[in-house]
């Protein structure tokens, strides 16, 4: 059985971004998750809070112009396992072979329905796997949830079967916790930003004192990148960023990368493994109080004195990075 959630990701390119805080509690500490952005709230079903294994939130992604994404996947293995694998992410390592899309809430606006948006997709989702489950405003809610998947149930733990066997097929469950409301439209997290400047200091990943006076200095316009090693598609674009360092080299601006988790371990690995020639420096805490994340990868473009020159681009978009610079150094 096709796994149509991470094909429908594919084609929406939903996978750019992970969330900032990437850790989130278990189940029996929530009371429901709120979603006002997409107009929905949902109350996980007592299945969800008392699995032994971990059920966790994708994230909640307004993927085009009114669609947005909010998902859901199961993890065969403990919450300590869980945590694990995130602080020392190995898309290699076995443990990725215990994780699978649960179910996720597509939510479509402006008009659309599902089928039209399906056939801007080649009509790949199939629908019987599509359930409408609500309507506020002018958005339509549907469930996605695929069922139980043979393949994936053969593969992990036996202890894990029973469990993973009933959290698929509980999609009238999961219909039950959802309520829909008028969603909120969201301010740009990021307009004070512009003409801001970013100062601070910090160690590198050796201990020796850096600031962001001298990171800055010896470039026109530096390519700030803040990432993490437990984030899938900050990692999968480390190797364009290093090649976009060395273009950059040659008109007078680089790239520097902030890194958000303590795993300094991790972080060199893949340094070594991708070829990353910049400066990577673990993120001080002033770069809390001058951005606030929600998603990572976040990228930033400052000036010789750490004055933002232009709008972040969030999400794992090297050629976007590169397209702001051209238009920043007056070459478009």
């Amino acid at each position: 059985m096709k796994n149509v959630i991470s094909l429908l990701l594919a084609m929406i390119m939903a996978v750019s971004v992970c969330a900032a805080v990437h850790a989130e509690g278990t189940w029996e500490a929530m009371d429901g998750l709120d979603f006002p952005e997409a107009g929905f709230s949902f109350v996980p079903p007592d299945l969800f809070r008392r699995a032994s294994g971990v059920v966790a939130l994708d994230g909640c992604y307004e993927i085009l112009d009114n669609v947005w994404y909010t998902g859901w996947f199961y993890c065969a293995m403990t919450r300590e396992e869980w945590n694990a694998y995130l602080d020392d992410h190995d898309s290699e390592a076995p443990a990725e072979s215990r994780i699978i899309p649960l179910f996720s809430v597509l939510t479509l606006g402006g008009g659309m329905t599902f089928r039209s948006f399906n056939a801007l997709n080649g009509n790949a989702i199939p629908e019987e796997y599509i359930r409408e489950v609500g309507k506020a405003g002018d958005r339509t809610h549907y469930l996605y949830m695929e069922g139980l998947n043979p393949s994936f149930l053969d593969a992990i733990d036996p202890a894990y079967r029973e469990e993973y066997t009933a959290l698929a097929g509980s999609a009238d469950a999961v219909a039950a916790g959802l309520t829909f409301i008028e969603p909120v439209k969201k301010e740009d997290p990021y307009a004070h930003l512009n003409g801001a400047r970013l100062e601070f200091t910090a160690v590198d990943l050796d201990g020796n004192p850096v600031s962001s006076a001298e990171l800055f200095a010896g470039n026109e316009i530096t390519v700030v990148n803040i990432w993490a090693t437990w984030c899938g598609p900050c990692i999968e674009e480390l190797p364009a960023l290093g090649e976009l360092h060395a273009r950059l080299r040659e008109r007078g601006c680089g790239v520097i990368g902030m890194l958000t988790d303590d795993n300094p371990d991790a972080a060199r690995r893949l340094i070594a493994d991708n070829g990353v020639g910049y400066p990577v420096i673990p993120a001080p805490d002033s770069l809390y109080d001058f951005i606030a994340l929600e998603y990572i990868p976040t990228t930033l473009f400052v000036g010789r004195d750490g004055t933002v020159l232009a709008a972040p681009v969030v999400g794992a978009h090297p050629d976007e990075y590169e397209a702001v610079l051209d238009t920043l150094l007056g070459d478009q």
